[in-house]
């Protein structure tokens, strides 16, 4: 299988270890795969495989980028698919111009290329568990504290399915104005 590319914003150390940990609480047993904190991420547009042998292109093309850090607030747990035994459980976050225009201007670049993004509605998540075991339906309700972190970078990203990290850095984009201070909090 041919490497497959996403580019996308890794959340922060110790953001993720809490999201980890408190997704650890709950004591999943519904979902095959539980992200692991060094893999949590948000993804800006997913690329798959790279079929016409664009990804240097990619790779340049996203330095050509100029936005500003910002900071984004996770403000909940949601899922995608049926609610009782969902595909996707995740930590949502607040709505945040900054994050769309960064998300729009990736996908923007991408424009020149053959590559075909996937065309899917952007809804920014941060991933915790996946794939549905099966068994009884459930109406559980999570929770989890809010936090917020600070956006300094975004990369490009190989996916990498038989190792760990799975999801390894290939190039790294600063953003303007960038402070590297604030990692994040729970509120």
């Amino acid at each position: 299988m041919k490497p497959h590319y996403f580019i996308g914003i890794k959340i922060p150390k110790d953001i993720a270890e809490t999201l980890a940990t408190e997704r650890e609480s709950w004591q999943l047993q519904s979902h095959k795969r539980l992200t692991p904190a060094q893999d949590m991420h948000i993804t800006l547009l997913f690329i798959g495989e790279d079929v016409y042998g664009e990804i240097n292109e990619v790779e340049k093309l996203l330095g050509t980028i100029k936005e500003q850090a910002f900071t984004l607030n996770i403000d909940g747990i949601k899922t995608f698919g049926n609610p009782t035994t969902p595909r996707i459980i995740y930590a949502s976050l607040e709505t945040s111009r900054e994050l769309d225009e960064l998300q729009q201007q990736v996908h923007k670049s991408m424009e020149s290329l053959k590559i075909k993004p996937d065309p899917k509605k952007f809804v920014p998540h941060i991933t915790l568990a996946s794939r549905w075991a099966g068994g009884e339906p459930t109406n559980r309700q999570f929770s989890i504290a809010n936090m917020r972190f600070d956006v300094t970078e975004f990369s490009l990203f190989r996916i990498a399915p038989n190792e760990m990290p799975r999801y390894q850095k290939i190039a790294n984009y600063t953003l303007e104005n960038a402070s590297t201070t604030f990692k994040g909090e729970c509120l």
